[in-house]
């Protein structure tokens, strides 16, 4: 999967660029607040449709302007051209000329992986980060997976309006979503362990020498089927009003030496954990589908010396993926021969020869 040409319209800081990609390693360079994140934003507002900086519509319109528009030409087993317009109220996206009404289908054609000075959070925050992580890599390579998760929701919620009303279908929901949530889990727990399997290669590859060890919580006992502990924690769950214990309670654990690898290893050491577990993402993809998604690495200077972003650079330069990094430091090209250089300047973005 690859971006060929990135066409952007009012975007920001952004009025008005037209740019040609590699289909390896992209440079991007500048000064804070020169237009560099803007523009990996509009490579990701193009593969997902919705920003990773802002859930808000009209912060990412040029002041002033009533839209932005992006347009893409891009690659993956054939040539497809995507374009967004955005309003503050609305957002459309046609793909190939033809009106998308739901957004996971340009996420399915245009799969992308981003780190960011934020991605952390996974190691440091709450399961629901760790779940949204590990879903986006099942819903990519596992195709019954969206259909059998919107169903496990639907179940989810009128098990919990069950609860709440104490309705006599309690025990029919009881069935069903037991059903649901053991195929759910199998789908993520097979993920799980081809994802721990990559990450192992990539963390090796990247100098992490650290005894790492990854968890997988399913969300229940691992003693017992989820019929089981639903009916057990029925009384439970009646005065709570909602279902304690399923696949939305799931979470996967990463320690060092039993202790959480937050609290133990170094912020250089969580970026670079980060970073093995998306090229982990991305090598699945390949191997499930041999489709490669693009990486964006936004800042590549946080939290690395050196030393590891140099490492990192050459090794992302080694892999089959489109890469994008920004950084407020010119990376030496001569130790990148086939890559890609691009400079940005008050939101003015050129390519460099």
């Amino acid at each position: 999967m690859s971006i060929n040409t990135l066409q952007i319209l009012n975007l920001r800081n952004i009025q008005k660029a037209t740019l040609n990609f590699c289909s390896g390693l992209n440079l991007i360079h500048g000064d804070n607040g020169s237009g560099k994140s803007t523009l990996l934003e509009a490579i990701y507002l193009i593969a997902r449709g919705r920003s990773y900086r802002t859930s808000r519509f009209g912060s990412v319109i040029r002041h002033g302007e009533a839209s932005t528009t992006l347009f893409a030409e891009t690659t993956t087993e054939r040539k497809h051209r995507i374009g967004i317009q955005k309003t503050t109220s609305s957002t459309k996206v046609k793909v190939d000329g033809k009106e998308v009404e739901k957004l996971s289908d340009i996420a399915k054609i245009t799969p992308l992986q981003i780190i960011t000075p934020m991605s952390h959070e996974i190691l440091e925050r709450g399961p629901e980060y760790r779940r949204r992580f590990l879903e986006w890599g099942v819903f990519h390579v596992e195709h019954n997976h969206f259909p059998l998760y919107r169903k496990f929701l639907k179940n989810l919620r009128q098990r919990n309006m069950a609860l709440r009303n104490r309705e006599r279908s309690l025990e029919a929901w009881d069935h069903s979503l037991a059903r649901l949530g053991e195929a759910l889990n199998e789908l993520r727990l097979s993920y799980f362990k081809q994802l721990t399997g990559e990450f192992e290669t990539h963390a090796k590859n990247l100098g992490l020498d650290l005894k790492l060890r990854f968890d997988w919580k399913r969300g229940w006992s691992d003693e017992s089927p989820l019929a089981e502990v639903l009916r057990k924690n029925r009384e439970g769950d009646l005065q709570k009003g909602y279902t304690s214990a399923g696949p939305h309670r799931a979470d996967f654990k990463v320690s060092i030496q039993g202790r959480s690898a937050f609290n133990t290893a170094s912020r250089g050491q969580q970026k670079m954990i980060i970073v093995a577990l998306h090229l982990a993402q991305a090598s699945v993809m390949v191997n499930r589908l041999d489709a490669a998604p693009i990486i964006l690495i936004d800042d590549l200077v946080s939290e690395l010396d050196l030393t590891n972003r140099m490492r990192l650079a050459e090794y992302l330069g080694e892999l089959q993926f489109q890469v994008f990094i920004t950084s407020t430091d010119r990376i030496n090209k001569q130790r990148f021969p086939t890559a890609a250089e691009y400079s940005i300047e008050a939101g003015i973005p050129k390519r460099l020869e």
